[in-house]
């Protein structure tokens, strides 16, 4: 069915964009396609889908501290699960979405930086703090569609982060200094001595943070939520021959946080290496890239159950260890077929492997039971796509990608603290699927200002081995894990207009309509007083829920955005 009515609504698009582009040139010839290997977005291949770029002046100009909050404040649509920055919300809030796209602390956008995926492999969210907007070069945020050339993860988009790329010697240093204590430093330099380059980034980043509730709802236990965070990041890139490049890079990254009361804190780390090839063949204007990365994730963290009067917390869960890594790579082929056409073919994998480990059920003075729960997820894809230019007004693009997805291992054990008595031992049936998705889009020159777009794509995703396996506890609210969620789907039209009245000014303007299918949510069972399978006991005023797949969640929208470069200097930006 979701096939079959992506296959009629794309039907069109072809014919009519090919009467429009011939009409605005009847002879004219299209200019040569230059391609690229990394399936960052070309002004050919994005042309058809909605696109916000923001460049290292427009990062640099931001009043906003954190890439999260820029892009909260200049693309439409953005959110992250809670509506906190990262500067203070705890890092399994910071899952992406776009559209608001049904937020979730796992996310259904895909980050990139320098090409290698950022979403944490354990829960999906994104650590903001390793994306200094000092450190960066551009974002570009496309929503919707992505999955034809990512394919998990990229349901409800991509945000493709590149870093700084000095072709001369530099450094610099910035500095911050704010109200709530808040203090940091960002620095970088390069050294660019050809054929080989050198770079390093680094920031250091404090904030006292603030309450997270109202003076008169505060009691004696809250205090402020506050953040301790570092982060450094090693380059370096050779030119092999004239063809030819290596890129190396590798990060490390640290934050603390206070989440807001005496109690519940929260700590991350991370290390991540990756290596980039690049040839090019000139001969046939054709581009080859090998990626390989890997990547090391820690987590822990504390909640609490806090009584009416805010000044008696009970400890309710300690996540002491939450480790996870990731490992993947891609192979990308791309080139011209004639003036006119160009095409990418690759293949990408990823395994994923994680668990947690903590003590809950806190009895007494002390917590009596212990948790440990897991698995592993293997993603493998092969994709395809082409840009069509019928002329130099009008193009057509599309994609198709296969994916293999597989989840194993997986396992729950619970057991008393005391005695070492197994109370709970679950082992979850492995599980493997293949999912086929595609995009379709043309764009059209109306005139040399006005623009005209249309897209239709699918996506899908498949469940964190957070949403699967791991159940959590905030307060007296409870939500269990799910083994047997299935994967999202995603079915997502659009039709745009950009105009461009002047030099200085831009306006853009999209309709979209998404329909997701087996959307995973947090839906109430049960509320206590009372005993509950899953979930064990539920005290008075506190409610069981349980991760879901809900069965359609149709979302329709409308995007309106502005800039006006009032004076070299001054610039007016707004977006709905």
């Amino acid at each position: 069915m979701r096939a079959a009515f992506f296959a009629i609504l794309c039907g069109g698009l072809p014919l009519q964009f090919f009467s429009l582009g011939k009409a605005h040139g009847q002879e004219a010839v299209a200019d040569a396609i230059t391609v690229s290997a990394d399936r960052l977005p070309t002004a050919e291949s994005a042309g058809p889908f909605a696109l916000r770029s923001l460049e290292a002046e427009e990062l640099r100009r931001a009043p906003q501290v954190r890439l999260d909050d820029i892009l909260r404040a200049q693309v439409p649509g953005f959110s992250l699960f809670r509506r906190s920055s990262s500067r203070v919300a705890n890092p399994t809030t910071q899952g992406v979405t776009l559209r608001n796209f049904g937020p979730s602390g796992a996310g259904r956008t895909l980050v990139l930086l320098d090409g290698i995926p950022l979403n944490d492999p354990f829960a999906g969210y994104v650590q903001w703090n390793q994306l200094p907007p000092a450190t960066l070069e551009n974002v570009i945020v496309t929503p919707g569609g992505g999955a034809s050339l990512f394919g998990n993860a990229a349901l409800a988009g991509t945000i493709f982060v590149t870093s700084k790329r000095e072709e001369e010697n530099s450094a610099f240093v910035q500095g911050l200094i704010g109200n709530a204590d808040t203090n940091g430093v960002t620095f970088g330099a390069t050294l660019a001595d050809k054929p080989a380059s050198f770079s390093v980034w680094g920031e250091r980043f404090f904030t006292g943070g603030y309450p997270v509730l109202q003076k008169n709802q505060r009691g004696s236990v809250d205090n402020n939520a506050s953040s301790d965070s570092d982060l450094l990041q090693l380059g370096s890139e050779f030119l092999l021959d004239e063809n030819t490049s290596l890129k190396l890079q590798a990060r490390g990254f640290r934050e603390e946080r206070g989440n807001g009361t005496i109690y519940t804190r929260n700590e991350t780390s991370g290390t991540d290496a990756s290596v980039v090839f690049t040839k090019r063949f000139p001969q046939v204007a054709a581009e080859l890239r090998l990626t390989g990365y890997a990547q090391s994730r820690k987590y822990s963290s504390t909640f609490s159950s806090v009584n009416g009067a805010r000044d008696l917390e009970i400890p309710a869960l300690n996540q002491y260890d939450v480790p996870a890594t990731a490992s993947g790579g891609s192979i990308i082929w791309a080139m011209p077929l004639g003036s006119r056409h160009s095409l990418t073919l690759g293949f990408d994998a990823r395994g994923v492997e994680g668990e947690t480990n903590e003590a809950f059920r806190f009895v007494g003075n002390e917590f009596t039971r212990l948790r440990n729960a897991g698995g592993e997820e293997l993603f493998l894809g092969l994709f395809a796509e082409e840009t069509w230019k019928l002329s130099p007004a009008a193009t057509i693009v599309g994609g198709i990608r296969i994916d293999r997805w597989q989840l194993s291992d997986g396992s729950r054990t619970e057991t008393d603290r005391a005695s070492g008595r197994v109370t709970l031992r679950s082992r979850f049936s492995d599980r493997d699927g293949f999912e086929v998705n595609g995009r379709l889009g043309s764009t059209a020159e109306l005139t040399r200002s006005v623009s005209i777009r249309a897209a239709a794509y699918t996506g899908f995703r498949v469940p964190t081995l957070n949403e699967l396996y791991r159940p959590f506890r905030v307060g007296n609210a409870v939500t269990e894990a799910n083994a047997d969620l299935q994967p999202e789907q995603l079915l997502g039209g659009e039709a745009g207009v950009d105009w461009r009245p002047a030099k200085a000014v831009r306006l853009a303007g999209t309709v979209f309509l998404n329909r997701l299918e087996d959307a995973i949510g947090n839906i109430t069972i049960g509320f206590g007083p009372g005993t509950f399978d899953p979930g064990g006991f539920i005290p008075v005023g506190g409610v069981l829920r349980q991760r879901q797949n809900i069965d359609l969640v149709t979302a329709p929208g409308l995007e309106l955005s502005g800039e006006w470069q009032v004076l070299p200097t001054v610039f007016l930006n707004a977006s709905y």
